[in-house]
């Protein structure tokens, strides 16, 4: 009897905690459509069209010798403020 009332109390836990991990899992996806939903707007924007158009830009410049200077020197500004 009090085996029984012992697992009774278990089952339940364990069902509050599968209720309570699926109710985080619904939160968690809708977390993330939100966030899809803002990069989508934010990509459709003025200043998101333009950082995509600088990044390409740069992309295609990244065998320049001066952008591979400027590359280094960042790089190397930002091990030195490391250490």
């Amino acid at each position: 009897m009090l085996i029984d009332q012992l697992l009774v109390e278990q089952r339940l836990k364990v069902a509050d905690l599968a209720e309570q991990g699926r109710q985080q899992q619904k939160l968690l996806q809708a977390e993330n459509w939100l966030l899809g939903q803002r990069a989508k707007s934010f990509i459709g924007s003025a200043p998101g069209l333009m950082l995509s158009f600088t990044a390409g830009c740069l992309f295609q410049l990244r065998h320049n010798s001066s952008v591979k200077l400027l590359r280094s020197v960042v790089g190397f500004r930002w091990i030195t403020q490391w250490f």
